[in-house]
């Protein structure tokens, strides 16, 4: 896949392959907000899919949407259905087809008929995903979200908010007009495939005669993968035999090729207001791994400051929750930061993990590999001229950026939002698998945590008043290790979050112990949610991260504070050594029997799948 650039918007251009090269090209049109976010991978893999028979496919984000220029604004489904046409029309550009077909999900799949309701009789055909048949009832759900649950945010005159992703009154109104059925009827498209929802009835037969008289040939089934879909990208599996249908359906008629490919040049740098510069990147092992570098134009970059490096949340794609990576990056870049928010393998726009055994069903988020993006994006930027790097992550991307760290001396500091857990074998497991095992006893967890504070604070006064560090409490001794290295850490959690519970266990009510630590700050958020969807919570952690840069790595001219330690660091076992053999020999006899049991049934929950934070 290429990256390509036209108008406002960015995109991915997938060339055909094979032996059996079609004329025909496919445009992806993607849903709204959080759906966009769940269904990427997949959109991913269907654009692979159809390449690799013999269809060109350009999938792209609408403009003020995903990497696209711009922000959301009044009538902007105006916008995107233009954005639409423009990929359309760049697609016959690029790839010398003769005809194009549109393939779209749920708000997607509506807004491609609408754009072929634009061009009567000149789109080939039309794949409808799932796709909203009332306008009416997509905003019932879509205002009900916006009240409810965690992600609700304070309701902002004019904006719809879900999950973080807004939009204005003026596109509500358009979107409360949708009807699917009469904009199909002016489409005039020849073929019509239709894939709905187990639970959604058909389109029905009425419909089918009125677009057949038209001269429409409309094809109903069910999209029997939809449920397993569209949910919570680290939940989220590929629906294989649903786009193999479409596929084939799309493919149906395709005329040949004719070989003629245009003459402009594709291309790949969005310039954005501010002086601010952006494109997709392709590196790692094989190219494999995919991110966007943000960039200010030459000679606006701020002298001093490290990169910073933006991690995924769960499995969310690299735009972040309610497009806040996106929003975070080109802020930093107008005060003269560089930024890569990059995609783990398996996530996103990167290619599947080639260790998964099952590479359809969720990604693996905390992996022995899931360090191994972070290496080679700093590996990339300090080829680009930063030995050092900042790293931003929240829930899942908050331990994954600890752990990488750990490993990797370039890293200059973390912004950590909602840290599910320091250390997986010492008792962090539960927070990063969802909960505690199955018939857990609750006294019992209870006096878990106590064992783990009373080795906590024996190995920090250990620390301390000795200077040797024993292994009883492996994420203290880490967290020391960092600060002596001049890495600073700003820790923040949402009210009540879970993570706060593991950082009690390692560091106190509050992580009390912290506050002796240089450039350490710990900060707890008004809201509750825990993947900070609301754009005010979004908003007090961005102002957080900026603020921790120009206090401790001179964003705006500020000196820095934290300065490595020139003594050497205190002794310290392995990372994975853990207590030395002879003080657990020495210990674990004094454990109760019915404890260690309760230890073991711990190691064989957290030997299950993960599950995102």
């Amino acid at each position: 896949m290429t990256p390509i650039v036209f108008g406002d918007c960015f995109g991915w251009l997938h060339p055909a392959r094979g032996p059996d090269v079609t004329g025909r090209g496919v445009v992806l049109c993607n849903p709204y907000g959080y759906e966009a976010i769940c269904a990427h991978r997949g959109m991913r893999r269907l654009a692979e899919a159809l390449a690799a028979a013999g269809m060109p496919v350009l999938r792209f984000d609408y403009p003020g949407t995903g990497d696209s220029a711009g922000d959301e604004a009044p009538d902007r489904i105006a916008d995107w259905l233009d954005g639409i046409e423009m990929a359309a029309d760049r697609l016959c550009r690029e790839a010398g087809i003769t005809e194009v077909a549109l393939c779209g999900l749920r708000l997607g799949a509506t807004l491609a008929a609408m754009a072929a309701a634009r061009r009567p009789g000149r789109v080939a055909a039309l794949a409808l995903l799932a796709p909203v048949v009332s306008g009416r009832a997509y905003l019932r759900q879509l205002t009900l979200a916006a009240r409810t649950g965690r992600s609700a945010g304070a309701p902002e005159p004019d904006w719809l908010e879900t999950a973080g992703f807004r939009l204005h009154r003026s596109d509500v109104g358009v979107l409360a007009g949708i009807e699917l059925a009469g904009t199909l009827e002016a489409a005039r498209v020849p073929r019509v495939l239709a894939l709905l929802p187990p639970r959604q009835p058909m389109l029905g037969a009425a419909l089918a005669t009125r677009l057949r008289e038209a001269g429409t040939m409309l094809t109903e089934a069910r999209f029997e993968g939809y449920d397993a879909f569209l949910r919570d990208a680290y939940l989220s599996r590929v629906p294989r035999a649903d786009f193999v249908r479409v596929t084939d359906w799309l493919r149906q008629g395709a005329p040949p090729a004719t070989g003629a490919r245009g003459a402009v040049p594709a291309r790949d740098l969005l310039a954005l207001p501010g002086g601010v510069r952006e494109r997709a990147v392709l590196f790692g092992p094989g190219r494999g791994l995919a991110g966007m570098l943000c960039e200010p134009e030459p000679g606006q970059a701020a002298a001093g400051v490290p990169a910073v490096l933006l991690l995924n949340t769960g499995a969310n794609h690299h735009i972040g929750n309610g497009r806040m990576a996106v929003r975070m990056a080109r802020r930093l870049a107008g005060l003269g930061v560089t930024s890569f928010r990059v995609d783990a393998a398996g996530i996103g726009d990167s290619a599947d993990q080639p260790s998964a055994a099952d590479p359809d069903g969720p990604p693996s988020l905390y992996g022995e590999d899931a360090t191994v993006h972070v290496h080679a994006a700093l590996d990339l930027l300090e080829a680009r001229g930063f030995p050092h790097c900042f790293i931003i992550g929240i829930c899942s991307g908050a331990h994954v950026a600890f752990q990488a760290a750990l490993r990797d001396w370039r890293i200059a500091g973390l912004a950590l939002a909602n840290l599910p857990a320091f250390d997986r074998d010492a008792g962090g497991a539960p927070a990063l698998d969802g909960g505690p095992p199955p018939g857990e006893i609750h006294a019992l967890r209870r006096l878990h945590m106590l064992v783990r504070r009373l080795l906590a604070e024996a190995d920090r006064l250990l620390a301390e008043g000795l200077g040797v560090e024993l292994g009883l409490n492996r994420a203290g001794s880490w967290v020391r290790g960092l600060a002596r290295r001049g890495v600073s850490m700003l820790l923040v959690y949402s009210a009540g979050d879970r993570g706060l519970r593991e950082l009690r266990a390692h560091f106190g009510r509050g992580g009390r112990t912290l506050s002796q630590l240089p450039g350490l700050r710990r900060v707890v958020l008004s809201g509750s949610d825990h993947a900070l969807n609301p754009r005010s919570m979004q908003q007090e952690f961005q102002n957080l991260v900026e603020e921790h840069l120009q206090r401790h790595h001179g964003l705006g001219g500020a000196s820095r504070v934290v300065q490595p330690d020139p003594a050497p660091p205190l002794a310290a076992w392995p990372a994975g050594a853990g207590v030395p053999v002879m003080l657990r020999r020495a210990v674990l006899p004094l454990v109760p029997a019915w404890l260690r049991r309760g230890q073991v049934a711990r190691r064989r929950f957290q030997d299950r799948n993960f599950k995102a934070g």
